[in-house]
């Protein structure tokens, strides 16, 4: 198939790297960052060059080049104003209209393009060339600057009035007024104009050639430069193409010194790479990954997303290749120390010490991802689809639970070798999942997440700074997701269990865990009557230190369903790891079917509005109901619905708990209304999540459910979750009966949840309130 490549202004003025601290030489140019990233610190090198040698390579009756160009003619009247707005650029003639790659010869005619309008279709020869494949199916590359604006303009006009067009473009190859601006408009293009999108440039190059002719990589001019030692492989076990790429990314470097850091979860090779350049000085150390190219381009596109919100903590991507379908990665780390690399894993695996494991996770999850975590926002997510839960998944983990147990897995419920027995996830996958999907969308926090965190890709330093790598799912996820999922590995990869003795121990592990009702109170203190392996304990120890981290992220959603979601969604996937032994796939597989069991249980539960009642022989002649928000959008209720039931259920008084801003921020505004219209005497008495209110205007309304009582009402209390103020108001009620504080508290959590009255303060204030009611001696 015949295909087009567009170059759009890649020339001096707009694109040529400039110094880090240098002025900008007009408004038009993409600045340091973007320049270097496009050209590459030695721009005959780079990307844009490499391609474009590629370009000249291919038959001109395969490929036509169209470079579209700046030129402007300062005594043109009509062009005087854009250049005293933007800045004199691209004057025709001059060094800055040239382009800004560098050929040693152009074996091929082109066209060149002038334009000095937003619309390159005003060239009549422009709109002549395409005119002339209108009727055909045709490949169009775009590359150049910039993405939000000239690019995006040439796609959407090209697209329009070519429909029979395939366009698309490279992230490597394309580069905006800032990185931001750069991908938001490429996911543009992409979800309204359809542009495919290519994160590496082997792909782009691909798509537009059918020969597969691949770039020219810029070797070292002595073929054994620069030589190479390997601390734990041997060079005959390294793939040609995978030593090209090295020798490329080091073609500076007299002599490279390279260490297996981890390698083998997808066919990709990690090394610790120590350098010294053609001159003998010491580089700073680097950490090279090699992949699959289209794995390592959109590692590199999702990393550039979030490098400039990691900062100085993060690597930066020095240089990049592709080759024969193989892709590699030069990362560089500001402050990385003299001397090799190690993982988190390795370490932790080798006796970490506590203290050090503590400091090395508060690095990782306060000072780094917790610069995404911080911008969590609260949204109504699907979380079963969101951690990747598929009914037809049923047979795939059929198969892996028989190779784990050894035997068939018909039976509703599996023996593990101790003798306990677990429910079979198998089922909840073929019969229960189906059901519970389209039940499981409630409110979490999301945010920006590493999104494949493991640690294999923690990588320490000589001087133990941290830093992180493997940036290929970085996007928008469940805030909990990173923690959770080091969690897993935690438990099924780095704690040994290797006999029965040992999966006892964890098998008690597993029922603490999943005993967690409220995310936001901190772990209990392990039993040393129950859990004797020192090995469990200081997995358990260490979880403390991961859970310890939740609270900020969660802020008031103590939800434990979150927490089981992820679990199960990775303990499953542990079934498939080579990393695994056969015990502690077992315990991996005991969790999934409880973690299933207690999610099943759980979203069962959240069908019509649940009322939890406060023992009658408290209440008199009426009742009192404790429950959620009704009609709270976030849990996909609807409030028709909650108020009916609240109607069948005898309701006839309602106090809510919750402040106007809540009302609007869950969805309900009218719900006061809807309570008016209902019949229900209302009262509204809003207190701030988490906090308390003032003991008399308490005491006063203790009074008003005290007389209401009486008159044989049927009384409704609710905040957002039914838990923390809820909570708070019935026990204050229960002390006004006679109770204690603290059996006033006990009571209402066994009839409401262990989670009621949620905070410290509303804690306290119960205790405030018993004083208040006590009679002065």
């Amino acid at each position: 198939m015949k295909s087009i490549l567009i170059t759009q202004c890649l020339q001096n003025d707009f694109v040529k790297p400039i110094g880090k601290y240098d002025p900008l030489p007009n408004l038009l140019h993409v600045g340091y960052d973007e320049s270097i990233r496009l050209m590459g610190l030695k721009p005959s090198e780079g990307p844009i060059t490499n391609t474009m040698k590629w370009a000249y390579s291919q038959s001109e009756d395969d490929m036509e080049i169209i470079h579209i160009r700046s030129w402007y003619n300062k005594k043109d009247p009509t062009q005087i104003k854009h250049l005293e707005k933007f800045g004199d650029h691209c004057i025709a003639f001059s060094e800055g209209a040239k382009f800004a790659f560098s050929l040693d010869n152009y074996p091929r005619i082109t066209t060149v393009i002038d334009s000095n309008s937003l619309n390159d279709f005003l060239n009549p020869e422009f709109t002549e060339i395409l005119e002339g494949y209108k009727n055909e199916t045709l490949r169009v590359g775009l590359m150049g600057v910039w993405t939000e604006a000239k690019i995006s303009y040439l796609a959407y006009d090209i697209t329009t009035r070519y429909p029979n067009f395939e366009i698309a473009i490279c992230s490597a190859l394309t580069a905006g007024s800032s990185r931001s601006q750069h991908y938001m408009a490429l996911s543009q293009l992409e979800r309204l104009l359809g542009v495919r999108i290519f994160s590496s440039i082997g792909e782009f190059t691909n798509f537009l050639s059918d020969t597969k002719i691949e770039i020219p990589l810029p070797m070292p001019k002595l073929v054994d430069m620069p030589f190479i030692e390997m601390d734990n492989i041997s060079l005959e076990e390294i793939e040609d193409t995978d030593l090209k790429l090295i020798r490329y990314l080091f073609r500076d470097c007299k002599s490279i010194y390279l260490k297996t850091l981890t390698g083998g979860y997808s066919g990709n090779i990690v090394l610790s790479v120590e350098s010294v350049d053609i001159h003998g000085h010491k580089q700073t150390p680097h950490v090279l990954k090699i992949g699959e190219q289209s794995e390592m381009g959109k590692e590199r596109s999702s990393f550039e997303k979030v490098e400039n919100v990691l900062g100085n903590s993060a690597p930066r991507i020095s240089d990049f290749a592709d080759l024969n379908g193989r892709g590699a990665l030069k990362y560089r780390y500001a402050a990385m120390g003299d001397g090799f690399s190690n993982t988190f894993q390795k370490m932790y695996c080798s006796g970490l010490s506590h203290e050090k494991t503590k400091a090395f996770l508060t690095s990782i999850f306060k000072e780094q991802l917790g610069r995404f975590y911080f911008a969590a926002e609260l949204e109504a997510q699907n979380l079963l689809g969101h951690y990747l839960f598929k009914p037809d998944y049923a047979p795939r983990m059929k198969v892996k639970i028989e190779k784990v147990i050894g035997s068939k897995a018909d039976e509703a419920n599996l023996t593990l070798p101790t003798g306990d027995s677990f429910p079979n996830p198998y089922y909840f996958f073929k019969d229960e999942l189906e059901e519970l999907i389209p039940k499981a969308t409630f409110s979490s926090y999301f945010s920006y997440v590493h999104g494949d965190l493991n640690g294999a890709n923690i990588i320490v330093d000589a001087h133990e700074n941290i830093w992180l790598i493997d940036f290929f799912h970085t996007g928008q996820g469940h805030v909990l997701k990173d923690l959770i999922k080091l969690e897993n590995d935690l438990l099924y990869i780095y704690t040994p269990v290797n006999n029965e003795e040992d999966l006892r121990q964890a098998i008690k592990l597993t029922h603490l865990l999943l005993k967690v009702q409220d995310l936001r109170r901190p772990l209990p203190e392990l039993d040393s009557n129950e859990i004797t392996n020192p090995e469990m304990i200081r997995t358990y120890e260490t979880i403390k230190i991961l859970r310890s981290f939740y609270p900020d992220l969660i802020r008031d959603d103590r939800n434990p369903l979150q927490l089981l979601i992820g679990q199960m969604r990775y303990s499953g996937h542990t079934l498939s790891f080579f990393e695994s032994n056969n015990w502690q796939k077992l315990w991996a597989l005991y969790a999934t079917g409880w973690a299933g069991d207690a999610i099943t249980k759980q979203i069962k539960a959240r069908g019509p509005l649940r009322i939890d009642y406060i023992n009658e022989k408290y209440t008199k002649k009426g009742k009192i109901g404790l429950t959620i928000l009704p009609g709270r959008k976030d849990n996909s209720r609807l409030m028709e619905e909650d108020v009916q039931t609240l109607k069948d259920k005898g309701i006839s008084h309602v106090i809510s708990l919750i402040t106007s801003e809540e009302l609007i921020r869950y969805g309900v505004e009218d719900l006061i209304t809807e309570y008016d219209n209902a019949g229900f005497i209302t009262k509204t008495f809003p207190i701030i999540d988490q906090g308390v209110s003032s003991l008399e205007e308490t005491n006063e309304l203790i009074y008003w459910i005290d007389e209401n009582l009486e008159k044989g009402a049927n009384i409704l209390i609710h905040c957002v979750g039914g838990l923390g103020r809820t909570g708070l108001v019935s026990a204050c009620y229960l002390i006004h009966q006679g109770m204690s504080a603290q059996d006033a508290i006990d009571e209402v959590r066994s009839v409401r949840s262990k989670r009621a009255i949620e905070s410290e303060s509303q804690e306290l204030f119960v205790y405030k309130y018993k004083k208040m009611q006590t009679p002065m001696n």
